[in-house]
């Protein structure tokens, strides 16, 4: 018989198809030296890293801190792993208004990207490439950081593990942030000023998985609308919206979001109107993903919850 396991976690909280032009293409070499012990990265939306899995596959996968799971494309997995004893059902939940019915494997994973290495206890396996695009065989998200100071230099196109005794220079912003549960979902706090000149200022998940700058949940969204601050929103509904299936939204211009005491001005955001997932989740506002981050230079200290910034344009 097979087993059913109902996994509580958020693995994919905002991979979306509007994605995929760019991550159809394969990432371009970086064209400059990389700095010492760095580890070439592609920015095309998302944040591409030539890895290993199991020692001897190569595989082309998204860094995602709203996922705590090895996801692997069901393609990509057949090719390379074929059936096994290990297989299970599993439910999992994400951006979509819904849940979906996935594979897990159960054994095993050790993942190595430059000089990180990491061991997964299982893997899930889906059509990841519905979501987003061609080209992409899995995700790893926040478990292969954990403990770590880690740069991700957009504008580079590198990320670089910082040595213990290394310092940070005087000239980036330190962020405290959170942890939503168990250290696995990073909070960070920041200011988001709409037309009417409304300012929120809320607790939002850290999505490099999501290609946009921002998305508040749809609970945020419905307190703003009732406060008269958001209105007029063309609805939009996007039939393959994440994992979990179809997602409802609705976009705004906003005056500013202020980062650190950094503002980037008007910046284009979505409005979840879910009714469940993640996008229904009360315990943050909203996403903050790729196009925001992609501005800055950025240390992750994944031990004292710490985020660095520093304008890079």
């Amino acid at each position: 018989m097979k087993r059913f396991f109902h996994l509580l976690v958020v693995a994919v909280l905002a991979l979306t198809p509007s994605c995929l032009g760019a991550n159809q293409k394969k990432a371009v070499e970086n064209e400059h030296p990389l700095p010492e012990g760095a580890v070439a990265m592609s920015y095309q939306r998302h944040l591409y890293f030539d890895m290993m899995l199991r020692d001897s596959i190569p595989a082309r996968m998204i860094f995602d801190t709203g996922s705590s799971n090895l996801l692997l494309d069901s393609t990509f997995y057949a090719t390379n792993f074929g059936k096994n004893n290990n297989l299970r059902r599993a439910m999992l939940s994400g951006a979509g208004n819904g849940y979906q019915l996935t594979t897990l494997d159960a054994s095993s994973w050790n993942i190595r990207v430059g000089n990180i290495s990491h061991t997964e206890q299982m893997a899930i396996v889906m059509d990841l490439r519905k979501i987003v695009g061609d080209g992409v065989d899995g995700l790893f998200g926040l478990p292969a950081m954990q403990g770590k100071r880690v740069e991700f230099n957009y504008a580079g196109g590198y990320m670089r593990i910082l040595k213990p005794e290394e310092k940070i220079a005087e000239d980036f912003t330190a962020i405290q942030c959170s942890w939503l549960r168990n250290r696995d979902r990073i909070i960070i706090p920041l200011s988001v000023t709409f037309a009417d000149g409304y300012t929120l200022n809320g607790n939002f998940l850290m999505d490099t998985g999501m290609p946009d700058a921002m998305a508040l949940n749809s609970t945020t969204t419905n307190r703003l609308k009732s406060g008269g601050h958001i209105s007029n929103l063309e609805q939009t509904t996007v039939e393959v919206g994440g994992v979990g299936g179809a997602r409802t939204e609705g976009y705004v211009t906003t005056q500013q979001i202020v980062i650190g005491g950094k503002a980037v001005k008007d910046i284009r955001i979505s409005c979840s109107e879910n009714e469940q997932g993640a996008m229904a989740d009360s315990r943050f506002d909203g996403l903050v993903g790729n196009e925001l981050f992609a501005r800055f230079d950025l240390i992750f200290d994944f031990e004292n919850w710490v985020i660095y910034i520093r304008p890079n344009k």
